[in-house]
C-alpha cells in the first residue's frame, strides 16, 4: 500500500502526539526516536472525535463502506439469532413481560430490523394474540453518526411504536440494566477495540510502538518497553511464551468492556459474534505476525500505517481471554463454536427449498444461495465464532 499523498488532519494530529510522547522507540535500522504505544495509534485511527474512522464520515458497512457483516448476507443471520434468542428467553426469563436486547455496536440498524421482523413472524405464525407475544424491546447502540441516522431511518417504524430506539456510546453506558431481563448482542464489536501489539526479542517482552520516518516521509513500526503493566501480568496469567520475533495482539479494551457490562447485569444473555479463536491457535508457531489486518474500500492488507484515519484495523478476537473475563464476573458458558455450526444447530439447513428453478433472482434460489454463502463462503463461517454467556444473580 502506498503512502498518503498529502498529509490528513490526523495524520498531522499522530505526528504531533509522536513528537510530544515522553517514549522513546527503536526502528529496525537501530535508530532511537520518540514514538507512541500501537494501541495509541490504533485508538486515533479510529476512534478520534473529529477524524477517527468509527466517527466520522459515511457508512463504514455494505457496499459503500470497507467491509461486509453476516447482516448483509440476506436475513437469514438475523432470523436464526432471533430464534436463538427467543429461545434463550423463555428458558431463562420464563416470567419476564419484556426484554430488552441491546445491539452494541449495532451500525446501521440492519441486523437489530431483522431480529424485530423476524420476531413479529414467528409469534403471528404461532398465532399468538397481540397480548400473549413476548415484547421484545430494541436498542441500538453506535459510536458512528451516520450510522446512528441510517439506523433511525431503518428502524422508523419500530422506534414510533416504542419497540426501539438508538443511542450514542455515552448513552448506553448510561443505561440502567440491572433491574430488568436484558440480551446483548456484539456482532463484530469485540475487533473493534484498540489492541496492543507484544513482541519477543532476544529474550524479552517488548511492545510495537508507532513512531514518524522523516526520510520516508510515512509511519512506521518500532519497538519500545511495554508501557502498561497488564500486559506483563496478562501474559504470565496465561502462561503464554512468544518464540523469538513473534507477535502476539492483545485485547485488554475488549475484556474490559465485556466486564464493565457484566457488572452492570443481573438477568442477561451475552450473544458474541465476531471473528478469531482460542488462545492456543493464536500462538501457534504458524502465526508469527499476529493477526492484524485492515480494510480500505472492500481490501484487505496488512499496512496500518498508511490511510489513517480512512481504513479499518483490526485483529483476531481471543475467545480464550474473553472467556475468562466472563467466568470470573459469574458468567456460565451457554454455547462456543463456529458461525456454522450455530447456523446449523439453530436450524437453518431446514430452510434450503428443493425446487427446479432456473431463474437465479427467484426469492427461493437466492435464500438458498444466501444459506450457502453464510456456511461456505470463503471459510468465513469456520472463521467467525458464536459466544454465548449467561448470567443470573
Amino acid at each position: 500500500m502506498e503512502p498518503l499523498e498529502t498529509e490528513s488532519p490526523l495524520s498531522i494530529i499522530i505526528r504531533d502526539r509522536i513528537s510530544d510522547s515522553l517514549e522513546i522507540g527503536r526502528t529496525d535500522s537501530g535508530k532511537e526516536l520518540s514514538a507512541i504505544p500501537f494501541h495509541q495509534y490504533m485508538m486515533l485511527c479510529l476512534y478520534h472525535p473529529e477524524f477517527g474512522y468509527y466517527r466520522a464520515g459515511a457508512s463504514r458497512v455494505g457496499r459503500e463502506g470497507d467491509f461486509y457483516t453476516s447482516a448483509y448476507v440476506g436475513d437469514l443471520m438475523g432470523e436464526q439469532l432471533a430464534s436463538e434468542i427467543k429461545r434463550l428467553a423463555k428458558e431463562r426469563f420464563a416470567d419476564a413481560e419484556s426484554i430488552e436486547v441491546i445491539d452494541w455496536g449495532g451500525g446501521t440498524g440492519r441486523l437489530g430490523r431483522q431480529l424485530l421482523e423476524s420476531w413479529e413472524k414467528e409469534d403471528e405464525s404461532e398465532g399468538l394474540s397481540s397480548d400473549m407475544r413476548r415484547r421484545f424491546i430494541l436498542t441500538i447502540i453506535d459510536e458512528n453518526p451516520e450510522h446512528r441516522r441510517l439506523a433511525s431511518e431503518h428502524l422508523k417504524p419500530y422506534i414510533l411504536a416504542g419497540k426501539a430506539r438508538v443511542l450514542n456510546r455515552e448513552e448506553g453506558e448510561a443505561l440502567t440494566l440491572s433491574d430488568h431481563p436484558v440480551v446483548i448482542v456484539a456482532n463484530e464489536l469485540l475487533d473493534a477495540f484498540p489492541v496492543y501489539r507484544l513482541v519477543q526479542r532476544a529474550g524479552r517482552l517488548l511492545e510495537w510502538g508507532v513512531t514518524w520516518d522523516e526520510e520516508k516521509l510515512r509511519f512506521i513500526p518500532c519497538v519500545m518497553e511495554p508501557t502498561n503493566p497488564r500486559l506483563v501480568d496478562w501474559i504470565n496469567e496465561e502462561g503464554i511464551t512468544l518464540l523469538n520475533n513473534q507477535t502476539i495482539e492483545v485485547n485488554l479494551d475488549a475484556a474490559q468492556w465485556l466486564t464493565n457490562i457484566v457488572k452492570r447485569l443481573n438477568q442477561a444473555i451475552m450473544v458474541l459474534i465476531d471473528y478469531g479463536d482460542e488462545r492456543e491457535e493464536l500462538i501457534a508457531s504458524h502465526r508469527m505476525d499476529g493477526t492484524l489486518l485492515c480494510y480500505y474500500k472492500h481490501r484487505a492488507h496488512n499496512d496500518p500505517y498508511v490511510f489513517p484515519g480512512e481504513q479499518d484495523i483490526t485483529a483476531h478476537v481471543n475467545f480464550s481471554h474473553i472467556r475468562r473475563s466472563a467466568l470470573d464476573r459469574g458468567c456460565k458458558e451457554l454455547f462456543y463454536g463456529t458461525q456454522k455450526k450455530f447456523l446449523v444447530e439453530s436450524g437453518i439447513l431446514n430452510k434450503l427449498s428443493s425446487h427446479t428453478l432456473t431463474d437465479p433472482f427467484h426469492p427461493l434460489v437466492r435464500r438458498n444461495r444466501a444459506i450457502r454463502q453464510l456456511l461456505l463462503s470463503d471459510g468465513m463461517s469456520e472463521l467467525f465464532k458464536v459466544q454465548i454467556f449467561h448470567k443470573n444473580v
